[in-house]
């Protein structure tokens, strides 16, 4: 594919570079061992192996140089403000060069997110892998370069400057799912999933936090007194007899806070990453979570359905059993209605529970769907690479990426997310509305959850940091004042 003095021009071919102080040039990349991770932040596989790619590089060190490919799926991700908030949000410590329009992607023949290729200090390719559960065969195939070429490999820093360090502070580190409590403490109160900070924090509806549970800024997994207790990416939240439960999504966990005796406690997952489902009753702490995404008490009180966005199935936690059941989904990226097992989900990423039905933003196939007596019925959306922003009827209008939604009475309101807008869907008409956004980051930056309390919606401004509340008559938007 490649002559030998090619290889490095073809990996610096695009000029936009993020977690660096400067472009990489060609003569960089010389005498290194590199693995380039090929991936889109819209995509939950390349979310999965983030971790993979963190173990690689604690393995080898200077030994090993990771550079990240970004290859968007959406036009959204193209953008290098997004990308560059993507790069924090998820942690990610290794230069990343964009590759809006798969330049890269081409030149090294790639078909899938997410995908690696493994370059020798020869500047040969040493080996080419696809999906997720690859760290064995990288760890394997990396170290047998390292011993090959332990005297003359390159060991010198790549001029690193991370997008972390770039953002400006905040109380909230890009907040995550938000809901509503009536009456807690003898006041109305937001639960907010502040996620990068993991933790959860309660306000005020002026923005006064009065409760935070999770050690802030500290990723992790334990148990116990709120001071104490560790989340790791927490998003969806719901709200039952004084329990907050939690999808505590990178620790592949459901938790449970106690507000009354100041306690976290684990309820379903193992810890460690789960696959495809099939199951009936199936003991929940027994049972891997995949990245669950959101939470909603359905199809009664005593469930807990669960947006699995990493298996792209929709699971059911019974509390007083402490079972787990699958409701929909059979586990491929798709967009088919029907009965469970004939249907099929894209990344579930919000869910909504009203009038006997769930609401869900399916986020990878930009579609609004319903679940109702054990039939899912799409309402917008057409399938993985249809996206776009447009009003009207269910033929015509489209979405980006949506990743929260709320169903009320006044219509179902989403978060379209990488449209950066409100959308409103109208259950009388079956059409789509803009409340608020025209489709660029600027009043709302991919806003991820929403609530509605009373007249006002509040929503979760994920990549600005912050809550904002909008009247949806008026389009008037207010921030609130954490603090």
């Amino acid at each position: 594919m490649f002559q030998e003095t090619d290889i490095h021009k073809a990996i610096t071919q695009q000029n936009v570079w993020l977690n660096a102080e400067r472009p990489v040039a060609a003569g960089d990349l010389a005498g290194r061992i590199i693995l380039l991770d090929f991936w889109t932040f819209c995509c939950i596989n390349c979310i999965h192996v983030i971790p993979d790619l963190k173990r690689l590089e604690e393995d080898f060190g200077d030994s090993l140089t990771v550079i990240g490919v970004h290859s968007a799926k959406f036009a959204n991700e193209r953008l290098k403000e997004n990308i560059s908030a993507a790069i924090a949000r998820y942690g990610i410590e290794h230069i990343v060069v964009s590759d809006p329009n798969l330049r890269i992607w081409r030149s090294f023949s790639i078909s899938s997110w997410p995908s690696f290729v493994l370059i020798g200090p020869d500047a040969k390719i040493a080996g080419y892998y696809s999906g997720e559960r690859n760290y064995d065969a990288l760890r394997r195939d990396i170290q047998i370069l390292v011993e090959n070429y332990a005297d003359r490999l390159n060991r010198s820093p790549l001029p690193l400057a991370l997008e972390i360090d770039k953002l400006p502070p905040s109380v909230l580190r890009f907040p995550g799912k938000i809901i509503h409590v009536n009456s807690f403490d003898s006041a109305p109160i937001l639960f907010v999933s502040d996620s990068r900070r993991h933790r959860i924090v309660g306000m005020r509806l002026d923005g006064e936090i009065v409760l935070s549970v999770g050690r802030s800024g500290d990723p992790g997994y334990r148990d116990g007194r709120f001071e104490e207790a560790q989340f790791n990416t927490p998003q969806g939240l719901v709200y039952r007899d004084d329990v907050l439960f939690v999808a505590d999504t990178e620790n592949h966990l459901l938790r449970a806070i106690d507000l009354r005796q100041g306690e976290v406690k684990t309820v379903a997952g193992t810890g460690e990453q789960g696959y495809v489902g099939s199951f009936v009753n199936s003991h929940a702490l027994s049972t891997a979570l995949s990245s669950p995404w959101d939470i909603s008490l359905y199809p009664s009180g005593d469930n807990i359905a669960i947006a699995m966005a990493g298996t792209h199935q929709i699971w059911v936690y019974h509390i007083s059993g402490g079972t787990l059941d699958v409701l929909a989904g059979d586990g491929r990226e798709s967009i088919d209605d029907g009965s469970y097992p004939g249907n099929s989900l894209s990344q579930p990423s919000g869910l909504s529970a009203h009038q006997g039905k769930l609401y869900f933003v399916d986020s990878e196939t930009s579609s609004l769907r319903v679940l109702q007596d054990g039939k899912i019925k799409t309402l917008i959306g057409k399938g993985l690479f249809h996206s776009g922003h447009k009003d009207g009827d269910r033929e015509a209008a489209l979405m980006q990426h949506p990743l929260g939604v709320f169903a009320s009475e006044s219509g179902i309101y989403i978060a379209d997310s990488y449209n950066h807008a409100i959308r409103r869907f109208d259950t009388a008409t079956d059409r789509l509305e803009t409340v608020l956004g025209d489709g660029k980051s600027g009043l709302l930056s991919e806003p991820n959850g929403l609530v509605l309390v009373d007249d006002m919606l509040f929503i979760t401004d994920t990549n600005n940091h912050r809550i904002v509340s909008l009247e949806p008559a008026s389009g008037r938007l207010s921030i609130l004042n954490t603090h």
